[in-house]
């Protein structure tokens, strides 16, 4: 099994958790899987702020803040998998609940007070960390994020 980051938005979270097809995983590159300790942490780390980065439009033009999911996939999910940034691949996976480690969501207060002009706010986002929830927490925060989308007037 192979840590893949799984972005989401939150709003798509809250309504399909889990989704039923395929969504893009980021993981980190052959080599770096190699690594141990400190390294492989880090390449891990940048495999998720890939993930969290391929979703900054999506979330701002939902108005809802983004989510990485932390989640092992088989191996082979990666045999081809293209590298998208130097020591970071991606491929497609279906998610297995019963899988994830970790889901990582930007600040709700900090999203919803992010400044109006689309550069600065993408900007803010590249620039800020994700909170973590662990495996356990994946219900409540699913919660909070659907409770966040129908106090946004998202709700459909």
């Amino acid at each position: 099994m192979i840590r893949a980051y799984a972005p989401l938005v939150g709003l798509t979270l809250a309504r399909s958790w889990p989704p039923a097809d395929p969504v893009a995983v980021f993981a980190p590159g052959p080599h770096e899987r190699s690594l141990t300790g400190d390294d492989l942490e880090l390449a891990e780390y940048r495999a998720m702020s890939a993930a969290a980065a391929s979703l900054i439009d999506e979330a701002l033009d939902a108005g809802s803040p983004r989510a990485v999911v932390a989640v092992d996939v088989p191996e082979a999910v990666f045999a081809d998998a293209a590298p998208v940034v130097p020591g970071v691949v991606l491929a497609a996976a279906v998610l297995d609940p019963l899988r994830v480690a970790s889901i990582h969501i930007d600040d709700p207060e900090g999203f919803a007070q992010l400044p109006r002009a689309r550069d600065e706010a993408a900007a803010a986002l590249t620039g800020s960390d994700l909170l973590w929830f662990s495996s356990a927490e994946v219900d409540q925060l699913i919660e909070l994020l659907a409770q966040l989308g129908a106090d946004d007037g998202l709700d459909g």
